[in-house]
Parts: structure tokens; C-alpha cells; sequence
């Protein structure tokens, strides 16, 4: 985890440590989007690939729990806003 992050000194731009496993394990598995290609547009950016996500997070070896992946879907959602310019 990048140590600016995790600093204590700016809490408005830390990272809390609750939150922590839910960013490492979106981490594992940010590259496995399901995306709609549109010509002559932008891309549009639709989600994770779940089946994709699961995969990617069992053979890194983390036990995901219906918290963890609550955590995660939430991360998947700030980034798919950010990703489609919403």
C-alpha cells in the first residue's frame, strides 16, 4: 500500500485501516473489466467481470467474505464513475 495512503497526519486523504483488505484485494483484480466498446465514442466502462474477480481473488489466496465483497463492489462502483466521467 502506498505509504501516503496510510499517512495519520491528513486524515481528510487517508486511507483508514478498516478499508484497507477491500483496496488490496480490488487491487488483485482491477484489471478484470467488462467493458462496451463504442465506435467513434469512448469506451464505457460496465463493471468487474465477477466470475473474472472471484478467480483472480481465490488464486491470490484471499478468503472473501460478504463484507469483503461489499467493500469491493462499492470500490468497483467509485471507479467505474471515475473511469466513465460520471
Amino acid at each position: 500500500m502506498p505509504p501516503e495512503l496510510l499517512r495519520a497526519e491528513d486524515a481528510e486523504e487517508a486511507l483508514w485501516p478498516e478499508h484497507v483488505a477491500a483496496l488490496e484485494a480490488f487491487a488483485v483484480v482491477c484489471t478484470q473489466w467488462r467493458i462496451e466498446p463504442r465506435f467513434g465514442a469512448a469506451t464505457r466502462w460496465l463493471g468487474l467481470d465477477y466470475a473474472a474477480a472471484e478467480a483472480g481473488l481465490r488464486l491470490a489466496g484471499i478468503e472473501v467474505t460478504p463484507g469483503l465483497w461489499a467493500d469491493i463492489r462499492l470500490i468497483e462502483q467509485g471507479a467505474k464513475a471515475a473511469l466513465n466521467g460520471d
